[in-house]
């Protein structure tokens, strides 16, 4: 649904609860003066027909009482008054009163029980007829003889308020259609027309368009969003063309690797770390092209050089480590922070996320203890388990990475250690049980049509066992893939190479 529709439904809701609830408030204000206004003039009949009984019956005149009866029917015959003695039976009514008799019976023994006046509206909604039944008193006030019910049909209040109503619910619907109709007009104007033309706009940038524009129309918060994108469209033309140069330096670089990887035959933690120069190569020589491009260096530009210094130097170490091929060098191991090591590397990895349409999350639990290990290493274990996830997970797809404190065995019948847990799920293609089994065995890959060599896995486990660490890893076919490592923090005793 548009947000213009859901606006204007929200508006034309909004509108017609208040108005509504305002209507019926003021329906209900108008019963109550109606009713109010009707009773009071009941009760000041039934107040005068009172003393008027009352005197004539002190009087003993009852051709007085029935004189006032005749004398009331031919002002308002729709008025029906009965006078009953102290046992309840009525002795005198009006002419034509038989049919509201039944009315007015209970009223009458309850008034004569309890010497209290009585009003009461009946039927259906209380607005079929107005009961007020008075108490008549002997000479001296002090002893009831008898009852007086005043009974007076209710027809002009209902038809007083099936007007209201009427004219009330026609200016409810009135003002409701006249906000819709001016709200979603305003909408249409200021609101679903310029997105149109932005999501148009969008629509040919997707398709390759680049030189898609939107013309402002106002300088409101849509005109705003409308000068951002089309300045995003802009940067993301230069873009584009520098990604062309990277795409074909990365191509290049990945025929060399490749080839390099196949070479490694010598060992495997020589060819394993010559397969891990090209991760990092593949991104830096694309990202070092792109800065040396650009005169100024924004913010964002300033943090992306930081971090191709900091690889930059990681592969000059890994490079003079390659020199060494009959030995792999002792790991230099120190107390670290594994926060700052694997967030370096979902950093250097979220451009590539972005780029395969796939979704990177990190997530780290506080506080997490240090620990002791190779930096190197340690980043080398993330790129390599990140890289694997990012490859195996289509578009749409996820990845997790969470590091969090941990308690684990490193082999079974081993005490428990505490450390940290770097944990990397996604949502990938995933691996059957005969892949499980043999996923760490060196040169033995499912991506191979892909260029994998089958070297990154085993390059992790022989790292994380030099940490005395574990590496644990479950998987099923479509549903993805994932891996847990843990590495000892550096209070631990007894860790380190072996």
């Amino acid at each position: 649904m548009r947000i213009s529709t859901k606006l204007g439904l929200g508006l034309t809701l909004t509108s017609a609860v208040i108005l509504g609830a305002y209507g019926y408030s003021q329906l209900q204000k108008e019963e109550h003066d109606l009713r109010t206004a009707t009773e009071h003039a009941a009760r000041l009949l039934a107040t005068a027909l009172q003393v008027a009984m009352e005197n004539a019956l002190r009087d003993g005149q009852a051709a007085d009482v029935n004189e006032i009866l005749e004398s009331l029917d031919h002002r308002d015959p729709t008025v029906d008054v009965f006078v009953f003695d102290a046992q309840a039976v009525p002795v005198v009514r009006s002419p034509g009163s038989s049919q509201t008799l039944h009315l007015v019976e209970d009223a009458a023994r309850q008034v004569l029980k309890t010497h209290h006046s009585l009003t009461r509206f009946t039927g259906p909604q209380k607005l079929s007829h107005l009961l007020i039944v008075l108490p008549l008193h002997s000479d001296d006030s002090t002893v009831v003889v008898g009852a007086l019910a005043v009974v007076k049909p209710l027809d002009g209040l209902r038809q007083d308020l099936e007007s209201t109503s009427r004219a009330t619910v026609l200016s409810v619907l009135t003002l409701i259609t006249g906000i819709s109709l001016v709200g979603w007009l305003l909408l249409m104007l200021y609101l679903r027309r310029p997105l149109e033309r932005v999501v148009g706009a969008m629509r040919a940038v997707r398709g390759g368009d680049f030189t898609a524009t939107v013309t402002p129309g106002s300088d409101d918060e849509v005109g705003e969003v409308v000068h951002a994108f089309n300045g995003m469209v802009k940067e993301l033309g230069e873009a584009r063309q520098r990604l062309s140069a990277e795409a074909e330096s990365r191509l290049a670089l990945e025929a060399g690797l490749r080839r390099v990887d196949k070479l490694a035959a010598v060992g495997q933690l020589s060819a394993g770390l010559a397969h891990e120069i090209g991760s990092p190569l593949l991104i830096l020589n694309g990202r070092a092209q792109a800065l040396a491009a650009r005169a100024e260096l924004p913010d964002d530009v300033r943090r992306n050089a930081r971090i191709l210094v900091e690889q930059s130097e990681r592969i000059e170490r890994i490079v003079r480590q390659l020199l060494d091929l009959a030995r792999r060098k002792p790991s230099k191991l120190e107390s670290l922070d594994a926060l700052a090591s694997v967030r370096a590397v979902v950093e250097l990895l979220e451009f590539d996320a972005r780029k395969r349409d796939v979704r990177l999350t990190f997530h780290s639990e506080e506080p997490l203890p240090r620990v002791l290990a190779d930096g190197d290493g340690l980043q080398q274990v993330a790129l390599n388990l990140l890289t694997n996830a990012l490859r195996a997970t289509p578009r749409g797809g996820e990845v997790r990475v969470t590091l969090a404190p941990s308690t684990f065995q490193p082999a079974p019948g081993l005490r428990e250690r505490h450390g940290v847990r770097l944990s990397v799920e996604d949502t990938g293609v995933g691996m059957d049980d005969a892949a499980l089994e043999r996923f760490f065995e060196p040169f033995f890959t499912t991506w191979s049509a892909h260029g994998g060599t089958g070297l990154g896995l085993p390059v992790v486990k022989a790292i994380v066992a030099e940490h005395g660490g574990a590496v644990t890893v479950t998987s099923r076919p479509g549903q993805g893939t994932h891996f847990i490592v843990h590495i000892p923090s550096e209070k631990e005793e007894g860790t380190g190479a072996i």
